[in-house]
């Protein structure tokens, strides 16, 4: 589960991130509160680093749907919601490859342009 999302606190703005990883029984948190950071979110193409642990997520097909969102009391933001995209992940710790893999079978929304 992984979820990045722009957050606008007392007149400013930063990147929100919180994801969890289950990988052979164990449990790799990824959080803004733990240092994560996004170091590319464009072209369907998102990567988090923290410390030793490398998360990268390609979206590589959509067959999902547009939705209206709100935006400053107005539903004028559009977000794509897919429950079943096709999905590339690769998850480093300390520079080791854990797993790579491609999904058909990825659900997920997302608001950044392509």
């Amino acid at each position: 589960m992984l979820s990045v999302a722009d957050i606008p606190i007392a007149g400013f703005h930063f990147t929100g991130i919180i994801g969890i990883v289950l990988w052979q029984g164990h449990e790799y948190r990824m959080a803004t509160y733990l240092g994560a950071r996004a170091v590319q979110i464009q072209n369907g193409r998102l990567r988090i680093v923290q410390r030793n642990l490398d998360l990268e997520v390609c979206i590589l097909k959509t067959s999902g749907n547009s939705l209206k969102a709100p935006a400053k009391g107005n539903m004028t933001r559009t977000i794509c919601e897919s429950v079943s995209g096709t999905v590339f992940y690769r998850f480093r710790k300390n520079g080791e490859v854990l797993f790579a893999f491609k999904t058909e079978s990825a659900s997920f929304e997302y608001e950044y342009p392509f």
